[in-house]
C-alpha cells in the first residue's frame, strides 16, 4: 500500500497545484473581459486537409480524436531529437533506442507494436525500416521542417490502408520557407563521460506562393549523441542496489569463464578433468598486456580455482553512440487555375555504433552458428612455444605437464567489439492539387528506399582461423603477441566488413477528389472519393562469413531471404451536416492484396455540439492487417540457441519446468543407452527454430472511441476520449517462458529425435490469441493573455489504460499486462513492453514580450519489473515494484532580434537518477530503459539566426 500511496501524491499535488492556477487565472480572465476591447470583425478562416479525413474543413469541425502539437511547442519541452518527440507521446510505449540495434526510434502507440502505428510524412508513407519491414524509424524525419505533427488517437484504416490499427502520426512540414536559419544546439550533461548530443540544422528557401507563384526550400539537420559506458553512471551499477534485485553482486570467490589471459582445463585422454587454472594467475593475472582486463579467482576448493576473472566493469555501455543526418528538399509551383505542383525529396542516413565485450573463444560459446549448442573446444597443445613452461615465456603452471589444454579466451587486446549498424532512406515525391470540373483533386506518385546494413567496425575475426593460429603456435592466448602472431592476427580481421544488407522499396501513385454535393441545414454535403496503388519489395541478404565470425551476428548465413506484393485500395468518404449542431460522416476503403486477397474496412464518426461549449464525438471501425513480408518470406526457419537457460522436461524432468536447474536426470531406462550428458539436458541452452512462417493469416480489428469536448470559459479546452481496441488472430512470437511454464500445453512445440533427444522447440511468429485494450486520453489546453503580465498558459496530455488484456492462444485465458511487462510481443518489440496506467505530460508556461518559458512534468506511474525469477515473485525477496517517475524540464527563450533567438533549458532538473529494474540483470545494464534516460540532470543551449 505504501508504494500506491508514493505512485499517486505527486500527481494529486500536480492536480491541486493545476486547479488552483486554473481557478486564480479564471477569476483574472473575468476581470479582464469587463476592460476588453471590442472584438475585430472575423477573417474567413480557410479549410485544411486533417489527418484522418479526405475532406477539408476547418480544424474545429473535426470529429477525430486528433491532437496537433506545432513545432515551437515541443521545442518548448525541450525536444531536441525525433526520438525525443517520439518518446513523449504519453498514448504511447515508445522506447527509444539504447542498446545495439540500428532500427530507430519506432513509435509504438497503445503498446500494440510499432508495425500497428502508421507514421507519414506530409499524408504519405515512407519506407519502412528495411531488415524487419514493419515499422518506421522516425529519426529519418527532419527535425527542423517540421510545422506540426498530427496525431490521430484511433484508426484509421479506412482513410490510409488497413494497418492503422492502433493509431496515426502525421510528420507535416512547412508549406514554404523564403529565409535563410541557421540552428546549432548542444545538450551537455552535467557529469562527465558521455552521452552529450550535438545539433546542426541550416535551412533556406526563396520565392513567395502568392506573390512570384513558386518557392523552394531546402533543410540539412545533422545531430550526434556520444556513447555513454556503465562505469561513468557508477549511480546506476551500484552493487548493493543490483543486490536487492536479486542479482548477483560481483566477486571474485567465483570461477572464471571466458579472460585474458586465457583460463585452461585441463583433458586427459580426449576428456576434461576437473584441474583448471591460469598461467598469471598467482601474479594477479596481468600478463604481459598493456592493460589489466581480469581478477585472480580467490576461491579456494573445486572447479575453477586459479582461474581468472574478467573485470565486469569494463565493457558494458549504457547509450551507444548515434548520428542522424537528413537532407529534404521541397519545391512549390502554382500553375494554371490555381493549381499547386510540388515535389518532395528526402535523403536520409542514420547509424548506431555499439560496443560489445571482447569477441570470446573456447567450449562454452557456439562454434558454429550453422549447428548452434556445437562448441568445440579451443586447444593449446604442448608443441606450441606459448606452452605454459614453453620458449615462448609463458609461467609454468604445476600439474600442467603437456597434456592437451582446453582455453576460455577473451580477446581483450581486441579492444571492444565494436559493431556498426547503419540505414540510409530516401523518398522522391511529385504531387499535384487543384479543382477540375468543380472537383477538388490530389494526385501523386510516392516512391521511396530504405537500406540497413550491419557490419563489425572492430574487434572482430574468424572463429576457425583463430582455433587454427593457437594450434599451430602462431598465437599466443595467454599474453600480448608476438610479431608474427600480431600481423596473423591483423590478417584474420573481419573489421570494416558489413556482413548484412536489407533493403525496402515502396512506390506507387495516389488519387483523391472531393466536392460538395449539395446544401444541408449543417453545410454542404461532401464527398470524397480516392485509392492509392503501391508495390512492396523487400530483400534480405546475410554473408556466409557470419558462420565464421558467430558472435554478435544477426540474420543466417548465406540466407537472402526476399518478397513483393502489391496493394491496391479504393476509399470513399461523405460528410454529411445534418444540422449546425450535429455532423456524421462514413468512410469505407476496399483493398486487394496480391497475397491476401481482399478486404473492406468501414469507419463511422459523429460529432454532436448540444451547446456552443460542448461538444460530444464517437468513431467505430475495423482494421486488416496482414503479415508483413518478413515475417512471411523472411529470414529461412533456423536453428538457434535458445536466450534462456532451460532442462528438458524430458530428459531432465521438473516439477516446476518454469524454473530452470530444477530439473533431475531422467532414470528412465528406455534412454539409458543415449549416455545422457546431464550439461547438455539441463540447466542449459536448448535449440531452438526461429524464422519467418509463411502459413501465417491476417489479424483484424475493431475500435471504438467516444468522447467530449468542453470549453468552460474563453480560451480553455478540455477533452475526455474513451477508446477500445480489440484485434484477433495477433501475430506475436511465442517466447520461450510461455512454452515452459506450461511444457503439456505446448508439447507439440518439441520436436524431437527418433531416440527422444531434443532436435529444437519451435518459436516462430504464430497467430496467436487476441488483444483487448481500452482507456481514456485526458486533453488541457487553456492559455489566458493578460496586458500586463504577459501570458499565462497550462495544457496536459494523459492517457489511462484500464484494460490490456492478452491471450497466448485462441480460446485461451485473458491475462491482463497493465502494469506488467508481457505486452504483445513480435520480433520487433521486446516481449517485456510495458503498458502503464497513467502516464501525463503537464507543462506550465509563460511568455511576455520577447521572453518566454516553460516547466514541463513528465510522470509515468508504478508497475510491476519484470520479476522473471522465482524468487522475484510476490512475497519473496527479491520482489520489485517500480516507484512512479518524474521528470521536470525547464526551458526559457529569448528572441533578441526577427533574426536572433537563444534557448536555454535544464532537462531532468532535479538531477532524478532512472529507477532500477531487473530486467537486464545478466549484462548489469539495469536502468528502466523504457522510462528513463541514465545521462543525469543535462543542460542544453540552442541558438537560431535569420537572414
Amino acid at each position: 500500500m505504501n508504494k500506491i500511496r508514493r505512485a499517486t501524491a505527486p500527481q494529486l499535488v500536480l492536480s491541486t497545484v493545476t486547479l488552483a492556477v486554473l481557478s486564480l487565472m479564471s477569476q483574472a480572465q473575468a476581470q479582464q473581459v469587463q476592460q476588453a476591447p471590442a472584438t475585430p470583425t472575423p477573417q474567413p478562416v480557410a479549410k485544411i486537409e486533417i489527418t484522418g479525413s479526405s475532406i477539408k474543413r476547418l480544424a474545429t469541425e473535426n470529429a477525430l480524436p486528433l491532437t496537433t502539437y506545432k513545432a515551437e511547442e515541443l521545442e518548448a519541452q525541450g525536444l531536441t531529437t525525433m526520438s525525443e518527440v517520439a518518446t513523449s507521446f504519453v498514448m504511447g510505449a515508445t522506447n527509444e533506442p539504447v542498446g545495439g540495434g540500428g532500427g530507430g526510434t519506432m513509435i509504438n502507440m497503445r503498446g500494440l507494436n510499432t508495425n500497428r502505428t502508421l507514421v507519414l510524412l506530409n499524408g504519405r508513407r515512407l519506407p519502412n525500416e528495411a531488415i524487419g519491414d514493419s515499422s518506421i524509424n522516425v529519426d529519418v524525419v527532419p527535425m527542423s521542417a517540421i510545422e506540426r505533427v498530427e496525431v490521430l488517437r484511433d484508426g484509421a484504416s479506412s482513410i490510409y490502408g488497413t494497418d492503422a490499427i492502433a493509431g496515426v502520426v502525421n510528420f507535416i512540414t512547412r508549406r514554404t520557407m523564403n529565409e535563410i536559419k541557421l540552428t546549432a544546439s548542444v545538450v551537455a550533461p552535467e557529469r562527465a563521460g558521455g552521452g552529450d548530443q550535438r545539433r546542426f540544422s541550416i535551412a533556406g528557401g526563396k520565392g513567395d506562393l502568392n506573390k512570384d507563384g513558386w518557392n523552394v526550400y531546402a533543410v540539412f539537420d545533422t545531430q550526434m549523441r556520444s556513447s555513454l559506458l556503465q562505469k561513468d553512471r557508477p549511480n546506476i551499477t551500484d552493487p548493493d542496489a543490483i543486490a536487492r534485485l536479486g542479482g548477483s553482486v560481483f566477486s571474485t570467490n567465483t570461477a572464471g569463464s571466458s579472460s585474458a589471459p586465457a583460463n585452461f582445463t585441463v583433458y586427459t585422454n580426449g576428456k576434461a578433468t576437473s584441474t583448471t587454472g591460469n598461467p598469471y594467475w598467482a601474479t594477479g593475472c596481468s600478463s604481459t598486456y598493456g592493460a589489466q582486463y581480469s581478477l585472480p579467482s580467490i576461491k579456494t576448493s573445486g572447479s575453477g580455482i586459479k582461474t581468472c576473472i574478467l573485470d565486469p566493469t569494463l565493457y558494458p555501455q549504457l547509450l551507444p553512440e548515434n548520428r542522424q543526418t537528413t537532407l529534404f528538399t521541397k519545391g512549390s509551383l502554382r500553375h494554371g487555375d490555381n493549381k499547386l505542383l510540388t515535389v518532395e525529396v528526402l535523403a536520409s542516413e542514420s547509424y548506431i555504433d555499439a560496443l560489445n565485450p571482447p569477441q570470446v573463444f573456447g567450449a562454452q560459446t557456439d562454434y558454429d552458428k550453422f549447428n548452434p549448442g556445437v562448441r568445440k573446444p579451443l586447444f593449446i597443445t604442448k608443441s606450441s612455444k606459448w606452452y605454459p613452461g614453453g620458449s615462448g615465456g609463458v609461467p609454468a603452471v604445476a600439474g600442467v605437464t603437456g597434456q592437451d589444454l582446453a582455453l576460455t579466451w577473451s580477446m581483450d587486446e581486441l579492444g571492444p567489439a565494436a559493431t556498426d549498424d547503419r540505414q540510409n532512406t530516401n523518398r522522391f515525391v511529385i504531387a499535384d492539387e487543384g479543382e477540375f470540373m468543380g472537383w477538388d483533386y490530389r494526385i501523386g506518385f510516392n516512391a521511396a528506399m530504405s537500406k540497413r546494413r550491419v557490419g563489425w567496425k572492430s574487434g572482430f575475426v574468424t572463429t576457425p582461423k583463430l582455433y587454427d593460429g593457437v594450434a599451430n603456435g602462431i598465437l599466443n592466448p595467454f599474453g600480448a603477441q608476438d610479431a608474427t602472431g600480431q600481423a596473423y592476427l591483423n590478417s584474420i580481421k573481419v573489421d570494416d566488413t558489413t556482413y548484412r544488407t536489407a533493403s525496402v522499396k515502396y512506390f506507387g501513385p495516389d488519387v483523391n477528389l472531393s466536392r460538395a454535393l449539395t446544401e444541408l441545414a449543417g453545410g454542404s454535403l461532401s464527398v470524397a472519393v480516392g485509392g492509392d496503388l503501391h508495390r512492396e519489395t523487400y530483400t534480405d541478404s546475410t554473408s556466409l562469413l557470419t558462420n565464421d565470425v558467430v558472435y554478435k551476428v544477426s540474420g543466417t548465413p548465406g540466407a537472402n531471404p526476399s518478397g513483393a506484393r502489391t496493394i491496391a485500395g479504393l476509399y470513399v468518404e461523405l460528410d454529411a451536416p445534418l444540422t449546425k449542431q450535429l455532423d456524421l460522416t462514413f468512410a469505407a476503403r476496399a483493398d486487394r492484396f496480391s497475397d491476401f486477397g481482399s478486404t473492406v474496412n468501414p469507419k463511422a464518426s459523429i460529432r454532436w455540439e448540444p451547446h456552443k461549449s460542448v461538444m460530444l464525438r464517437g468513431t467505430a471501425s475495423t482494421g486488416f492487417r496482414a503479415p508483413t513480408l518478413p515475417e512471411l518470406y523472411g529470414t529461412p526457419r533456423t536453428k538457434t540457441a535458445s536466450t534462456n537457460r532451460w532442462d528438458d522436461p524430458l530428459l531432465c524432468p521438473s516439477a516446476t519446468p518454469s524454473q530452470p536447474n530444477t530439473g533431475t536426470l531422467t532414470t528412465d531406462p528406455k534412454y539409458a543407452s543415449l549416455n545422457l550428458d546431464p550439461a547438455r539436458v539441463c540447466n542449459t541452452q536448448q535449440t531452438i527454430l526461429t524464422g519467418a512462417n509463411p502459413d501465417l493469416q491476417p489479424e483484424k480489428s475493431r475500435t471504438l472511441t467516444a468522447g467530449i469536448v468542453l470549453e468552460p470559459v474563453q480560451n480553455m479546452m478540455l477533452s475526455f476520449d474513451i477508446w477500445d481496441i480489440r484485434m484477433k488472430g495477433t501475430i506475436a512470437q511465442i517466447t520461450e517462458e510461455t512454452i515452459f511454464s506450461d511444457v503439456n500445453k505446448y508439447a507439440s512445440l518439441f520436436v524431437r529425435n527418433p531416440d527422444g533427444t531434443l532436435n529444437y522447440i519451435v518459436v516462430t511468429r504464430l497467430n496467436m490469441g487476441g488483444v483487448h485494450t481500452r482507456g481514456v486520453d485526458v486533453n488541457l489546453r487553456y492559455l489566458f493573455p493578460t496586458a500586463r503580465w504577459g501570458k499565462f498558459g497550462v495544457s496536459m496530455d494523459g492517457t489511462y489504460v484500464n484494460k490490456y488484456e492478452g491471450q497466448n492462444d485462441v480460446g485461451g485465458a485473458w491475462v491482463d499486462s497493465v502494469g506488467r511487462p508481457g505486452a504483445l510481443a513480435t520480433g520487433s518489440t521486446s516481449a517485456n513492453t510495458y503498458i502503464y496506467r497513467w502516464r501525463h505530460n503537464l507543462r506550465l508556461s509563460w511568455g511576455m514580450g520577447k521572453f518566454a518559458t516553460q516547466l514541463s512534468q513528465s510522470y509515468t506511474a508504478s508497475y510491476e519489473d519484470t520479476n522473471a525469477l522465482p524468487t522475484q515473485k510476490i512475497g519473496q525477496p527479491y520482489y520489485n515494484v517500480i516507484d512512479s517517475y518524474i521528470i521536470y524540464n525547464l526551458s526559457a527563450n529569448y528572441r533578441f532580434s526577427d533574426k536572433f533567438r537563444l534557448n536555454f533549458g535544464i532537462n531532468n532538473l532535479l538531477n532524478v537518477d532512472p529507477p532500477l529494474s531487473n530486467q537486464r540483470l545478466s549484462s548489469r545494464v539495469v536502468f528502466a530503459q523504457n522510462v528513463a534516460k541514465p545521462i543525469g540532470r543535462a543542460y542544453t543551449v540552442k541558438a537560431e539566426y535569420a537572414f
